[in-house]
């Protein structure tokens, strides 16, 4: 912002000052996006690949840190999937997150509501076995519930949609563990 000053100097000459005035505090509050808050490990570059990871027989039984920077390529509804297989054991989910900017696009984000709403539980591959994906309030990775999933023969599939815009980069993040070891063991996160 510029405020340009006239002053008469010496005999009728004009001088002109020119002042810049640096009002950041303000200009940022009003021009600035809110800030994404720090993802909990730092995030990898994704792309708009509608895949953020694929995980196959495990080798250690603690929670993983996951975050992913991912460009949405269509302005629209988009599912945040994850597809889970844990055969003898189960899978163990908990804070998830989806930033853009300062806003969270996700509710019940970590399942602290004792329910799974609004996250929906399909079971896309068939009567799966054992125990379908479920709210849990032990072996959490913070707080007082968790989701926990312990289908195997086949994998289910436990969502939440929320609206993206073409071109806008999503801070997406989560825990996710399994408490065994073995071949039959897998989960998928998407973002279709």
């Amino acid at each position: 912002m510029y405020f340009v000053f006239y002053a008469s100097l010496f005999n009728g000459i004009d001088l002109a000052i020119v002042m810049t005035l640096w009002l950041t505090a303000s200009v940022n509050t009003i021009n600035s996006a809110a800030t994404t808050p720090l993802p909990p490990c730092s995030p990898s570059s994704v792309g708009s690949a509608s895949t953020l990871v694929t995980i196959s027989s495990p080798n250690d039984t603690m929670y993983g840190c996951y975050a992913y920077a991912w460009t949405s390529p269509t302005t629209g509804s988009v599912n945040f999937i994850f597809e889970l297989r844990n055969d003898p054991g189960q899978w163990y989910l908990d804070d998830t997150s989806v930033y853009q900017g300062g806003t969270q696009m996700l509710t019940n984000t970590g399942f602290e509501t004792g329910s799974l709403s609004p996250w929906v539980r399909t079971g896309p591959n068939g009567n799966c076995g054992a125990f379908p994906v479920q709210i849990y309030n032990s072996s959490c990775h913070s707080g007082s519930y968790c989701a926990t999933d312990g289908i195997n023969g086949c994998a289910d599939q436990l969502s939440q949609q929320f609206t993206a815009t073409a071109g806008q980069v999503y801070i997406v993040s989560f825990w996710l563990k399994s408490d065994s070891l073995g071949s039959v063991i897998s989960a998928m996160v998407t973002l279709a």
